[in-house]
């Protein structure tokens, strides 16, 4: 066994409630020596004040200036950074949690230095000017992807699916085994998922951590999980079809923050003193990031344009959520009330279809203390799937998706995590991309071939 030293880069509140107690037995276990962190100068005092009570303690701390969009500075930064920390025949592991637009300068140095890394999803967004530019998604993932198997080291990506046990075990799982024994394809797979956060106008402007004043939104946040589900239940027609060329066709639409002031209540948002309009929003209002987005797709045989899969993905911020105060509290990571609940159904044609609907149910006035359910429906052609029943209900309480997450950490920082590598993510970041072209010109298809 070898030990390592680990950097925390961004040491934000989901490091310090989640995955401090990870950090802390991989370090009892003799798999760490230590950790230190990297964060923003401007975060300074923030950090310090997150940081009391923390066990362990980091052995190093390096403050960083603000790059303020100048990608040249942001590579030299980060360079500077990991370099003043390294310990000297020390093996480094680097967990990048920055906010996503700061994602790319660090991994680039990760790979570039040979440091094995643990970056949060999406894996990147990149910027131009300071504004993502998601054109760039496919061509730099490539990139990297190639660098970092050239340099033999290891990347894995922490996103919720790869490791959650409803949607192997009760979705993919059952999915594969009736795909495999029937030859039967995926024909229609619909997926929402419903984020429940509340953002006031003038939060869109201001927020550091969800910066939709860069030009990304939903997309480049909470939707990415359920992109890269998606993908991987896509992905299943290959045991069906082989080496066939496949083409994802989509069109997508969109609400965004200056669109909100339409859309909500102005009873309930006066509630909570949010009612005035953001001048910055009315003068450059498609210069922000999405708050929901909804498309559909269909996935056809290239060579004879026969329809496979036919589907609809729907990323909503604007559903219920629990947020009644005004402003953001003080100690709380849930500081905009979001509430999940995730619905999604794929079928096999006339033979089984799974239902699958995840939500959250908040365990009282604490906005932080939220548990889950899994209720799972499935269909069949008993008749003939006679091991099957007609219809299945059941019911999974005490879900926590926070365990999908530990699971992940806990075996990168033991050298042993295999299911959500870099080069795992280069068709789920393509769809991203793919969905955040389709934005920019509603009603439009974007094509992803080789898929």
């Amino acid at each position: 066994m070898s030990i390592h030293q680990l950097v925390v880069i961004g040491y934000d509140e989901i490091v310090r409630n989640k995955y401090m107690p990870v950090i802390r037995d991989a370090i009892a276990e003799g798999h760490l020596d230590s950790w230190s962190l990297i964060d923003l100068e401007s975060e300074r005092e923030v950090i310090e004040t997150r940081l009391v009570g923390a066990d362990p303690q980091p052995r190093a701390k390096f403050f960083v200036q603000a790059d303020n969009g100048d990608t040249a500075l942001a590579l030299e930064t980060a360079q500077t950074a990991l370099r003043f920390l390294r310990i000297p025949g020390l093996p480094m592991l680097a967990y990048i949690a920055t906010e996503v637009g700061s994602h790319e300068q660090y991994l680039r140095r990760c790979v570039a230095e040979g440091i094995n890394s643990l970056v949060e999803k999406p894996v990147l967004a990149p910027m131009s000017g300071g504004v993502f530019d998601p054109s760039r998604i496919s061509a730099t993932m490539a990139e990297l992807i190639a660098d970092a198997t050239a340099r033999r080291t290891r990347h894995s990506v922490m996103t919720l699916s790869r490791y959650h046990s409803i949607y192997n075990d009760r979705l993919i799982a059952p999915l594969r085994e009736r795909m495999l024994a029937w030859k039967a394809p995926l024909t229609s797979f619909h997926l929402r998922a419903a984020g429940g956060v509340w953002n006031l106008e003038h939060e869109f402007v201001t927020r550091d951590d969800h910066p939709y004043r860069h030009g990304y939104g939903m997309l480049m946040h909470g939707s990415y999980h359920y992109i890269d589900l998606a993908v991987q239940v896509l992905s299943l027609n290959k045991l069906v079809l082989g080496n066939r060329p496949l083409r994802l066709q989509l069109c997508s639409f969109g609400a965004f923050p200056t669109d909100q002031g339409r859309r909500l209540s102005s009873r309930a948002t006066k509630l909570l003193s949010g009612h005035s309009e953001c001048a910055v929003l009315t003068r450059d209002p498609r210069r922000f990031g999405e708050t929901d987005i909804t498309a559909t797709f269909r996935l056809v045989d290239a060579e004879t344009e026969a329809t496979i899969t036919l589907g609809t993905l729907s990323f909503e911020q604007t559903t219920p959520s629990i947020r009644s105060w005004s402003a953001f509290p003080a100690g709380v990571y849930n500081k905009n009330g979001r509430t999940s609940s995730v619905d999604l159904e794929a079928q096999l044609s006339t033979l089984y279809s799974v239902h699958v609907h995840c939500y959250d149910v908040p365990r009282g006035p604490d906005a932080d203390k939220i548990g889950a359910v899994a209720e799972i429906l499935t269909r069949a052609n008993a008749s003939l799937l006679t091991e099957d029943s007609y219809v299945t209900r059941e019911t999974f309480d005490g879900l926590f998706h926070s365990d999908s997450n530990r699971t992940p950490m806990q075996n990168w920082l033991r050298g042993t995590e295999t299911r959500s590598r870099l080069k795992d993510h280069y068709l789920p970041m393509r769809v991203t991309e793919a969905l955040a072209l389709s934005l920019r010109i509603p009603g439009q298809i974007v094509e992803i071939d080789g898929f």
